[in-house]
């Protein structure tokens, strides 16, 4: 069996000692499984806390060459966090920078490490889980409120940066044992 370190493609914004830290849990996980399905269980939820937290602490460091600096960050991430429930254009992300539309799409990818609208897409889907864990609000208003224009287009984004539909996902990180 391949270590899922190998495997694991680098999330953007994550320092290395928590890569490794996630991906040492992903590996204990995946060795647990057909053995100890709690440890496996243990080990996931580890990293899902380990995540979140990463998630609402997205600030890079501010680039040493061609990047935004540091003032840059906080006003377009707090722009951003700000407005997830509506549409956010990158015009707009470039305005708040104070920067041409061009110069700060490639300020912010060598930044951030992913263009402006993955970012906010990113976003997005750790605010959707956060009011999934947080709640039993229904699926079609957490898309709304995190700026899909709805549930389907909510569900096409879930499960193509996490794999599973978010109903899924919901399911498997609801509180408690499933017995």
């Amino acid at each position: 069996m391949t270590p899922l370190l190998t495997r694991m493609p680098r999330p953007p914004g994550l320092v290395p000692e928590v890569r490794r830290r996630l991906a040492q849990l992903l590996d204990e996980a995946e060795a647990a499984l057909p053995r100890d399905q709690e440890a496996a269980r243990a080990s996931l939820v580890q990293a899902l806390r380990l995540l979140t937290q990463a998630a609402t602490n997205p600030l890079p460091e501010p680039s040493v060459h061609g990047g935004l600096v540091g003032w840059q960050i906080r006003r377009v991430v707090a722009f951003v966090d700000a407005n997830l429930d509506e549409t956010i254009r990158v015009k707009e992300m470039a305005a708040e920078a104070r920067l041409s539309l061009s110069h700060f799409s490639h300020a912010f990818k060598l930044t951030f490490g992913e263009p402006p609208l993955a970012y906010v897409t990113r976003r997005r889907l750790a605010r959707a889980c956060e009011m999934m864990l947080a709640g039993n609000a229904p699926l079609s208003r957490i898309a709304h409120d995190c700026g899909f224009y709805d549930q389907s287009h909510f569900t096409r984004h879930f499960h193509r940066r996490l794999g599973m539909t978010p109903q899924r996902w919901r399911r498997l990180h609801a509180e408690g044992p499933s017995d």
